[in-house]
Formats: C-alpha cells, structure tokens, sequence
C-alpha cells in the first residue's frame, strides 16, 4: 500500500520554513505520494516536484478578513483532508500547528508537527498555553536542535519526538573566492543586519578592499540603505534583494557574518558553512552553537557581545589562513546535514510513528 503524506505549509514563499518543507517533499516523492496543502493563494517560489499534488488556498479564502479567515480557512483545510484521506499529515511552523491540528481534530489522523523557530517564541504569554496544549493531539514532534528539546520538554507532550537538523544540498559551484562578507536572511525582525553595517563601518581601514553584501529582503531594508548612505559605505555595500540561485553567492564569498539572535536552524548559515564560508554567528539560545564549534569551524559569540564580534570578524578579514582552516572544517561538520540523510531521517520517524 502506498502511504500518502500531506504537508502543510503556511505559505512557498521565499523563506527557511518553506525551503526546508520543499526539500523534503521533494525528496520524498519518489517513494511515498505527497501532496502539499499552502495556507496561502500565492504561487509558490521553490520548485516543487511536478508528481506533487498542490493545493492553495482560494484567493476569497486568504483575501477576507482575519477572523473569517480562520473559520473559512480551517473549514477548506479540514474538507480537502477529508477528501485526500492521507496516512499522515505534517504540518510546520509553530504559529500554524496549532491551528492545523484544531482544524483536522476529530477526523482520527496522525498529525505530525515540525517545529521552526526559536523555541523561546512559543514559551510565553498565550501562545505558551495554546501551543502545549494542542500538542497533546499530534501523534509526533520533530524539533531541529536539541536546545529546542531541553527548553520545550518541562511543559510540551514530547513523549514521541525527535531531533532532525534542516536538510543542506552540499552541491555548490566552482567560484573564486573575492573579499567578500556575505549576509543573507529576512531584512529585519531580530536578524539585526543594522549591526552589520555598523560593524563594518568601525572596522574601516582593515577592510578597504573588502565589501559587504546583503542577499534578502524585508521589512527593515531601506532603513539599512538609508543607514549605509549616512556612514558614507555606499560604495562598499550591495543589497541584492531575494535571489532564487543564492548558492552563487556563497561560493564566491569568503566571509558570512550571521548577526541574528532569534533563530530555529538557520538555514543561511549551515549553507554558508556547507559552502565553505568562514562563518561567524551569535550564539543565541538555539540554532547556531548546534552547527559551528566555536574556534573550530568558525567563531560564536555571545549573543549581544559587539566588541567581540567585531574583534573575530576583523580576525577572519585579516588571517586568510584562519579563513581556509574554518572553511574546510565546516564542509566537513556539515557532512550530518546531507539533504538525503536528514530526509530519511525524517520519513522514517513519520512512516515509522504510524
């Protein structure tokens, strides 16, 4: 019997969430039948495998009002369930599992949860309550790190969990290395690229021939512009905007600087580092301290330490040596993050939780 898997996704937007569920769905469909259900109307911007069946949400859905929309939505999202009769159904991102599994309560499914941001996001105020407690309806919770665990456990059903990293393509292209600080994510929320600007800035006459590069879009861009023309970097700085080749990007740089302090499991930087990336990051409560070894592969600094940071990425532009040593250690740690690995990981705590 062929199992049917559903994914449910938020959006296919240009974003971590929805690379990651791409990449597995993708991989999957050569030996289950998937389909994905898009809480959203909006085309989507990875790939997806032509055998995949993909519903979106009717643009009259996603275009009325926010509290109609939650009852419109989970009545389309709980009807097209019932007509798939999947064997199972994964749903990601934390601020929609709980939705999902209200809307499909009842219909006797097993429902999968992944998880996707910092676990710290979901500890607190009513989503601390909400999301604990729906959980106690999933038949399994896949968590990305294993800080997640440890936060989550005291107060989430984790009895039928498991940790699965992001799935990393460790193909990338031949490049010449430039003197080149890669940046790319979402502009704005807790990424902090403002920082980044500023730290390249201070760092000035030890980077005169070095330039910072930004791939990404968001809510705080053009206030990073405005703050690049009023340290007079202009010219030292490029914003890219979202790029759907970013690998590109990697390949040719020599440095990623990753000053994010909300994250799940960065996705950027376990690509700068499967690229080979002498990567720097902050070590904010989950994510990076789960992909760099501090002096090892790259440098992690504590989260909100500016002059450290600034010291270690003024270490990197100077030690080309230091550069390469880190960029061939970090291929090598990334090796565990396989896309296929993590993806039979992933299909087997599912299929083997049914």
């Amino acid at each position: 019997m062929v199992i049917k898997i559903l994914f449910i996704v938020p959006s296919l937007k240009a974003g971590g969430l929805e690379r990651v569920a791409s990449i597995l769905a993708n991989a999957g469909v050569h030996k289950y039948q998937i389909s994905m259900a898009v809480l959203d109307s909006k085309r989507p911007f990875y790939n997806i495998h032509p055998d995949i069946d993909l519903y979106l949400t009717p643009q009259v859905i996603t275009s009325a009002p926010k509290f109609i929309r939650f009852f419109t939505q989970m009545r389309w999202l709980r009807q097209l369930v019932k007509q798939m009769k999947p064997s199972a159904v994964c749903s990601f991102g934390e601020k929609y599992n709980p939705f999902v599994l209200l809307s499909l309560w009842g219909l006797g499914l097993p429902v999968f949860v992944a998880n996707r941001a910092s676990p710290v996001n979901y500890m607190k105020g009513y989503k601390g309550l909400i999301t604990p407690l729906a959980y106690r309806t999933a038949r399994g919770v896949i968590l990305q790190t294993q800080k997640s665990k440890e936060l989550l456990s005291p107060r989430y059903p984790l009895r039928n969990s498991v940790v699965i990293g992001n799935p990393i393509d460790l193909s990338f292209p031949e490049a010449v290395r430039g003197n080149t600080i890669l940046n790319v994510g979402s502009i704005g929320g807790a990424k902090n690229q403002d920082w980044l600007i500023k730290y390249f800035k201070e760092i000035g006459a030890n980077c005169e021939d070095w330039d910072l590069h930004f791939v990404g879009d968001g809510p705080k861009r053009e206030k990073c512009e405005v703050l690049v023309q009023r340290l007079g970097i202009q010219d030292k700085v490029v914003f890219h905007g979202i790029q759907k080749e970013v690998k590109v990007f990697y390949s040719s740089a020599s440095v990623f600087a990753f000053t994010s302090t909300s994250e799940g499991f960065p996705n950027a930087l376990a690509e700068a580092m499967a690229a080979g990336c002498a990567c720097i990051a902050y070590d904010c409560i989950a994510g990076p301290s789960d992909i760099i070894d501090d002096g090892l592969n790259g440098f992690l600094i504590p989260e909100g330490n500016h002059e450290l940071f600034v010291q270690k990425l003024s270490s990197l532009i100077a030690d080309q040596d230091l550069r390469l040593r880190f960029g061939v250690a970090a291929k090598e740690k990334m090796k565990q993050f396989e896309a296929g690995t993590i993806s039979e990981r992933f299909y087997s705590f599912i299929t083997g939780s049914l």
